[in-house]
């Protein structure tokens, strides 16, 4: 408990303190805005990992004429829209140097997509296609794992950053653990405000709505701020380097351990994809 206590504490440290690299207050502000990722993590996987262990029951329920090829697309739109729209929000995070505005519009997209998700068996035609639909718009929200990790390595220094980019994968592990949990709902229907429709399925989409909403308010800036500490960082250390009387330089990037590094990481959501469809 001690040790949790500790990771989770926001006193900045002795260590970090003896730096000079920021004010107390600042390094609070810091971590309760990496804390916000690490929830935004966790609540999104958690909310795309119980989507994922009901879509085939889903969907035979919405078609029951609909295959196994059909739930292979369900499976891999979400994925489809990462690998087109993570440039193009990459671009734009650093056009505008900010990751508050395009993470706002994911989440927005994650919402309207599991609104979509929660509400297509009252739809009376094309269901599945609809289906198929707001998976689509809900992988929009999968290009905030670009941005965070993009986020986390500015806003750490070099030693806090492996401890804090493997926090975000605790969101992995709960998601299947809780759709047994929902499938107790069974096909009673629970109705909220008239039109809310709670059962064994549509309660998911309207948890990824909730969960959605939960971190939009995060993001908003009396929660979220963003710092940039791994440029004080780096400044930092080649000002020591040139008071040393050694020379400094903004190298290129390294292409070959870069390339590497995505083909390696491509090859290991090749597999994690094949054995989830």
């Amino acid at each position: 408990m001690g040790l949790i206590l500790k990771l989770w504490s926001l006193e900045q440290p002795e260590s970090d303190r003896a730096l000079g690299l920021e004010t107390p207050q600042q390094y609070k502000e810091r971590w309760v805005s990496i804390r916000v990722f690490y929830c935004m993590g966790f609540l999104l996987y958690f909310a795309f990992n119980v989507v994922v262990t009901g879509l085939w029951p889903y969907l035979k329920t919405l078609d029951p004429d609909a295959d196994k090829t059909y739930l292979t697309y369900l499976f891999a739109m979400p994925s489809i829209m990462q690998l087109v729209f993570s440039p193009i929000f990459g671009w734009w995070t650093n056009r505008i140097s900010s990751t508050r505005i395009p993470i706002i519009v994911s989440l927005v997209a994650f919402i309207v997509g599991h609104v979509l998700y929660a509400m297509v068996e009252d739809i009376p035609s094309h269901r599945k296609e609809i289906l198929l639909l707001s998976r689509a718009i809900a992988g929009l929200a999968t290009i905030t794992s670009t941005i965070y990790r993009a986020y986390i390595s500015s806003a750490t220094t070099v030693a806090e950053r492996t401890m804090t980019v493997s926090h975000r994968n605790l969101g992995l592990l709960a998601g299947s653990a809780f759709q047994p949990i929902l499938s107790l709902l069974g096909d009673s229907e629970l109705h909220l405000l008239g039109f809310i429709k709670l059962n064994m399925f549509t309660s998911v989409g309207w948890i990824g709505v909730a969960l959605g909403s939960i971190v939009l308010a995060m993001m908003m800036p009396c929660v979220f701020k963003e710092h940039h500490i791994a440029v004080k960082e780096i400044a930092q250390k080649s000002n020591d380097v040139v008071m040393k009387g050694s020379s400094f330089s903004n190298n290129d990037l390294h292409y070959p351990p870069i390339s590497l590094t995505l083909m390696a990481f491509a090859l290991v959501m090749f597999g994690y994809k094949a054995v989830q469809s």
